[in-house]
């Protein structure tokens, strides 16, 4: 996979159990991973993106880990497989 903070957040998204209903935030991520929220919020762009992390927006959102088998083909399209 890319980069280094990409992976510790799948794995932290995965570990905390985040879902829809239950994501976690670029500050609690930010506090966990010594990095800024700002930071956060910009390098999960990328991962937005290649839908391996959701996003709930508005009051109480946060990000959350998408389904395994959709994170395993987009894993596998990020990587050019």
């Amino acid at each position: 996979m890319g980069n280094y903070l990409h992976e510790e957040v799948l794995r932290l998204l995965v570990q905390y159990n985040t879902s829809y209903a239950r994501p976690m935030n670029s500050h609690e991520i930010g506090e966990i991973l010594r990095v800024t929220p700002s930071y956060i919020r910009s390098q999960l762009s990328q991962l937005v993106k290649k839908q391996l992390v959701g996003v709930r927006r508005g009051n109480g959102g946060g990000y959350y880990g998408m389904q395994e088998e959709r994170r395993q083909n987009a894993d596998n399209e990020y990587e050019g497989k």
